[in-house]
C-alpha cells in the first residue's frame, strides 16, 4: 500500500458578515467537512479511469499550513 497526499484548497467564509470566528475553528470546520465528504464518496466507490486496477481509500484529512502566508 502507498499513500498518496493531494493539496485541496477550499475558501471558508462566515455565514453572517458580523460573525467573528477564529481561524483554527474555520481550519477544523474544513477539516472535518472534507473528511466527510471524501468518506461519502468513498461510499460509493471513487470514480477514475483505473478504477478497475486500483483502489484507492481515504485516510486523514489534516490543516496544511504554509509558513509565513497568514490571510
Amino acid at each position: 500500500m502507498r499513500q498518496i497526499r493531494v493539496l485541496v484548497t477550499v475558501q471558508v467564509d462566515e455565514c453572517d458578515p458580523d460573525a467573528k470566528i477564529d481561524r483554527e475553528t474555520m481550519q477544523d470546520a474544513a477539516a472535518v467537512a472534507i473528511e466527510n465528504a471524501v468518506r461519502a464518496a468513498e461510499g460509493m466507490g471513487f470514480t477514475f479511469p483505473q478504477a478497475a486496477d486500483l483502489s484507492i481509500g481515504f485516510v486523514d484529512a489534516v490543516v496544511y499550513e504554509e509558513t509565513g502566508k497568514d490571510e
